[in-house]
């Protein structure tokens, strides 16, 4: 029996704030799914330009309780003609929702360069999303902490932002480069 594998392409945005969709392309170049960020305001969306690429010094202004509510920044998933909004609804937690009904958890437990990982609940799945072993790249795990997926960085193109996601087993692909993107340009700041 030959094992599934399967990898996919993405570019995060250059800046953090960015609101431009990241769209997902599978092995043969066919654009397969999107993901993007949403803000429920202008007042939102111009406090987490300010304090992800604007001025250096209001990186700080994030962990004020006052500016807490509007650092919250969603995410509109889209794949396999479906859609699907992951609503931030408190620090380090969003709600996976699909036609008004919630399908899952993204849990953050810290920021996985510095030994954290995130927790992907979907549907009646567990998964992990953290640093393996001297690995700096992020994988994800089952419950049986078995690795199903790896991220990987193009150093060759990371000033353009190109990464990779490649599976082992059929799994929720733009939920987890979604969490990934939570991770490296949005946990940071809340």
């Amino acid at each position: 029996m030959e094992a599934y594998i399967q990898e996919y392409i993405f570019y995060l945005p250059y800046f953090k704030s960015a609101w431009k969709t990241v769209v997902v392309k599978n092995e043969n170049g066919e654009n397969v799914g999107q993901l993007k960020r949403a803000h429920k305001n202008m007042w939102t969306k111009s406090i987490d330009f300010l304090t992800r690429d604007g001025l250096l010094v209001l990186d700080y202004i994030s962990w004020f309780p006052i500016f807490s509510c509007g650092l919250k920044v969603h995410l509109q998933v889209q794949w396999e003609g479906r859609t699907v909004l992951i609503d931030h609804v408190e620090k380090h937690r969003w709600v996976i929702k699909e036609n008004g009904k919630t399908v899952g958890y993204l849990l953050g437990k810290g920021i996985i360069k510095n030994e954290g990982e995130q927790e992907i609940r979907w549907l009646n799945n567990v998964y992990m999303l953290s640093s393996h072993e001297a690995i700096e790249e992020a994988c994800i795990f089952n419950q049986k902490r078995e690795k199903v997926a790896e991220f990987k960085s193009d150093l060759f193109h990371f000033k353009e932002g190109k990464h990779s996601i490649r599976v082992i087993e059929e799994l929720p692909v733009p939920i987890f480069i979604a969490s990934y993107y939570i991770t490296n340009f949005i946990m940071l700041y809340i």
